[in-house]
């Protein structure tokens, strides 16, 4: 049986083209996982923003999201994917399932070209069973996106650091300005960069106008002025929309000594770091400490440029949790959520596999083997966790239930009777699943247009009732539709109740998602 485990080994090594089919098998089993899981959930709200706002032009696109927190480079392109793939769950999520596929690809072609093709292999296995790149691969935003730009830049970085071709570094200032353009928590990834370019030179000299020259060198100037120019436009919006995230960001929460824990315990279990208990607890703790123990041997064995990349790998994948957790403390409003960190997740999968890789290379290979599938049965463990939760919102501690509930009113209703919301929130989830049936709007005076992703509703009439007396007459039945506690009220003395529904979350136990038919005198 060893002689047999040896002769494959040693078949693998004399072909390295199989790598291709490693690589094909890897994002056919991803494809699998994240498809299985695409159209299960209910759209949520960052979702149907996003489908929202793709049915506009691309100059309203930009104009709308000016308003909001994002830049509007991913609705930009949405609007086009959108247009071949469908405007249902599947066709608003298969892009990032795509950019999910680039991301694995792209990491482990660095991995492969940084740390050979052990690396390479174990990089795609933690990935493809990564339950946050799973988790937003099957969400309708920006993240994977980001992520793929952000992979792409890092090997152009190398690249023109290692040829110093100014069209390459000028590409390089092109993906700094596309990935800013596509979510500014994108920068975190470029700190990255600079921390590297910093240690890395620091290395060469300890003199500092001789470190000044060499960390400003003239492409080095060029691939920002270039990235700078072409942010240029946008830079207003986004001095806007940050402070506007500092002075509310209502859906944020503080930072503590949690939250470091609480990005460790979503990155392996998606769980928060208060549901992780016994052998699962134990289990990432000895993760974390080893792979500590493991890093430091693991650069010592390295020679001078595979520990400069090692240290590359090492900067992706906690110089953005680290910077974004500082700049959260007060006075300074929290900016920090995990999914915002997904190219940190993406870089840490590398960093643990060459750790792994190579800090165990005296280990029997049983050991080695083992080290490995602990960490890949911690996060298939995290998969099971993601097909559970859907799109619980673990910021309100909310089961998204909109989808469901439509359903259940379609199911009761007689066609033609309109289902109206109590709220822009649940509009905004409820409008996606919209039929000739059972059209679904909300009331113009009943929202009050204080936030800028309200834009869209204030400024177009599109389901929007403007005279409810008018639509009443009209529409005799209606379904008022909300998230509360209790049965979805009106304030409104002629609307008379027939009888209500709910649904009742699976995950919680809890009944928010309500609905109650009116007949109006």
């Amino acid at each position: 049986m060893k002689d047999l485990f040896k002769k494959k080994i040693a078949f693998v090594k004399r072909h390295p083209r199989l790598d291709i089919v490693f690589l094909l098998v890897g994002l056919a089993i991803f494809a699998t996982i994240t498809l299985l899981n695409a159209s299960r959930a209910s759209i949520w709200f960052d979702e149907a923003f996003s489908a929202y706002i793709a049915q506009f032009s691309f100059a309203d696109i930009a104009t709308f999201t000016a308003s909001d927190v994002h830049p509007p480079f991913y609705y930009w392109v949405l609007k086009v994917w959108t247009m071949f793939f469908g405007t249902d769950e599947l066709g608003f999520r298969s892009m990032s399932m795509f950019f999910g596929a680039g991301v694995i690809t792209a990491a482990t072609l660095l991995a492969r070209r940084f740390f050979g093709r052990l690396v390479a292999g174990v990089t795609l296995l933690f990935l493809i069973v990564s339950p946050m790149l799973i988790r937003y691969s099957d969400e309708a935003r920006m993240y994977t996106l980001a992520a793929a730009i952000i992979l792409i830049a890092t090997y152009v970085l190398v690249k023109a650091t290692e040829t110093n071709k100014r069209w390459q570094w000028i590409v390089y200032g092109i993906l700094i300005a596309l990935g800013m353009w596509t979510h500014y928590f994108t920068a975190l990834a470029w700190i990255a960069h600079w921390v590297w370019r910093a240690i890395v030179i620091r290395k060469s000299t300890t003199k500092p106008k001789l470190f000044w020259k060499k960390f400003f060198t003239k492409n080095w100037i060029v691939a920002h002025i270039v990235a700078a120019a072409l942010f240029l436009p946008w830079i207003p919006f986004m001095v806007i929309q940050l402070g506007g995230i500092q002075a509310s960001g209502f859906w944020i929460g503080p930072v503590g000594v949690n939250s470091v824990t609480n990005y460790f315990t979503n990155l392996f279990y998606y769980l928060e770091h208060d549901q992780v208990e016994g052998w699962a607890g134990v289990a990432l703790i000895v993760v974390l400490v080893g792979l500590g123990i493991l890093a430091y041997r693991t650069y010592r064995s390295f020679k001078k440029e595979t520990k400069t990349q090692y240290l590359l790998v090492s900067a992706l994948a906690f110089v953005p949790v680290l910077f974004l957790f500082v700049v959260s403390l007060p006075p300074l409003h929290s900016s920090f959520v995990e999914r915002y960190l997904l190219p940190a997740i993406v870089g840490f999968a590398m960093f643990a596999a060459v750790t792994i890789v190579v800090g165990t290379r005296r280990w029997k290979p049983v050991f080695r083997v083992a080290s490995v599938l602990v960490l890949v049965g911690m996060m298939v463990y995290g998969i099971v966790n993601v097909y559970h939760y859907g799109n619980y919102n673990k910021n309100s501690n909310t089961h998204v239930l909109t989808q469901e509930l439509v359903q259940k009113i379609a199911a009761e209703a007689k066609p033609g009777e309109p289902i109206v919301a109590n709220a822009p929130w649940i509009f905004y989830e409820a409008v996606f699943y919209n039929s000739a049936d059972h059209p679904i709007y909300f009331i113009d005076q009943d929202t009050q247009y204080i936030y800028g992703s309200l834009e869209m509703l204030k400024t177009r009439d599109q389901h929007k009732i403007i005279d409810i007396d008018a639509f009443t007459k009209e529409h005799p039945t209606i379904w008022y539709i909300g998230v509360s506690g209790g049965d979805i009220e009106s304030s409104r003395s002629d609307w008379h109740k027939v009888k209500s529904i709910s649904v009742t979350s699976p995950v919680d136990g809890q009944t928010l998602y309500r609905a109650t038919e009116f007949t109006i005198n």
